[in-house]
Formats: structure tokens, C-alpha cells, sequence
């Protein structure tokens, strides 16, 4: 009986062994897309992995509006509320709309963090009652005046709304990129305001070079 207990516990620790070097090597591989300084992460998306373990951000695109010494704050720019067209939020805010094709434009769930809030991400100035610049032609902004001049049609070209945001404290978002969770990528207008939402995983996972239903793939079997 000793002698089989001896064996069996030798071949657990050779299959924990491998399980290991099996996950290691996916990160390893992982990390290799994930080029850029990831102590700044501004204008930059995060692309869930494949085995990302929060399945709240399975296939998320998440956008970094801002990253510094007290965290990150981000939006998830991939998951259009159906239900929710940007024309009604309008109507709710009491907000005419002479702008017909804001029927056509879906809210997002920007993240889990204060869904109530909506986070307006825009081409152009900051040049809002309450709007911070992102990069060059590219704002944030959470006052009411941007959506007036959305509404009418004015001068945001590109935008979209997002109820709530996605937050990190300084160091998560580092462990979990180290740990496979997330590719990252310098961001693109295109996938921002023009790329379909359903696409949009795929698209940013090509800006690195990687094929996404490959990865998924090549994980599910590692």
C-alpha cells in the first residue's frame, strides 16, 4: 500500500508539473504581444484573452481614457445595450433631438463601476463644462452640454455613450496582464466609432497580429 501511495503522489506531482509548464508557456506566449510601457496605458485598448477569468469582460475591448499613479480608468467599447438607444436617453434627459440618426446609436455598458453615469468618449476638444483631453482630437466628457450638441447634430463627429466604467487600482491591471488575462495595443479610431461592435475583438486582436479564434483555439488545448 505504501508502495502505491509513493506512485500515485509521484504521478500527480509529474501531471501538476506539466499543468504548469502547460500554463506558462501560454502566458509566455501571451506576453509577447504585450509590447507597450504598461506603467502608462492611455489611449491604448485592452483585449480580453481567451482564458480571462472575469466573465463579465469575456471578448472585451476595453478603451484606457486614463492611467497614472492612482490607477486606470476605462470603458468597454464592445458591448451595446440593445435595449437602449442613445435617442431615448435623450428623451429621458428631456434633450430635443434634431438629429435623426442618433435612432440608429445604441448606449454601451462602459463597465460595472457607476452604471448610472454616463461617460460621453468624443472626437474632437475638450471644450466641454465638464471634459478632459485624451489624446489629440479625442475627449472625455460627463456634462450635459455635449449631448445638447449631439442631439442638434453640432460638432462631435465621432462619439460614443457609455453607462459606467471599468477601474483598477495601480498595480491590478499590471498582475493581470502579466498573468495573460489582456493583450494591449495602441489605440484606433476606426475600431472606436466605425468598426461594428461584434467586430471589434477581432479587429483590435489584428493590430497585434493575432488571430483571436486561433488563440482561442491554441488555449483551449494547451
Amino acid at each position: 500500500m505504501t508502495t502505491k501511495t509513493t506512485k500515485t503522489s509521484k504521478t500527480t506531482k509529474k501531471t501538476n508539473t506539466r499543468k504548469k509548464e502547460n500554463n506558462s508557456g501560454v502566458n509566455n506566449n501571451l506576453n509577447k504581444f504585450s509590447q507597450p510601457n504598461i506603467d502608462n496605458l492611455t489611449n491604448h485598448f485592452l483585449i480580453a484573452t481567451p482564458q480571462m477569468p472575469d466573465a463579465r469582460f469575456s471578448q472585451a475591448v476595453i478603451y484606457v481614457c486614463r492611467h497614472d499613479s492612482h490607477g486606470m480608468l476605462g470603458l468597454v467599447i464592445n458591448n451595446p445595450l440593445k435595449d437602449t438607444p442613445v435617442g431615448r436617453l435623450l428623451e429621458d434627459l428631456d434633450i430635443e433631438c434634431g438629429n435623426v440618426s442618433i435612432n440608429k446609436e445604441f448606449a454601451l455598458a462602459g463597465g460595472p463601476v457607476h452604471p448610472e453615469v454616463g461617460f460621453v468618449l468624443h472626437t474632437g476638444q475638450p471644450c466641454w463644462a465638464s471634459s478632459f483631453a485624451i489624446a489629440e482630437n479625442l475627449a472625455i466628457t460627463t456634462s450635459r452640454d455635449v449631448l445638447e450638441d449631439i442631439a442638434m447634430g453640432g460638432s462631435v463627429a465621432h462619439f460614443q455613450l457609455c453607462l459606467g466604467h471599468v477601474g483598477w487600482g495601480r498595480r491590478q491591471v499590471k498582475r493581470e496582464i502579466e498573468q495573460g488575462d489582456w493583450l494591449v495595443c495602441p489605440a484606433d479610431l476606426s475600431i472606436l466609432f466605425e468598426v461594428p461592435y461584434e467586430e471589434r475583438w477581432h479587429k483590435a486582436g489584428k493590430k497585434l497580429g493575432v488571430n483571436m479564434d486561433y488563440l482561442s483555439a491554441y488555449m483551449g488545448h494547451a
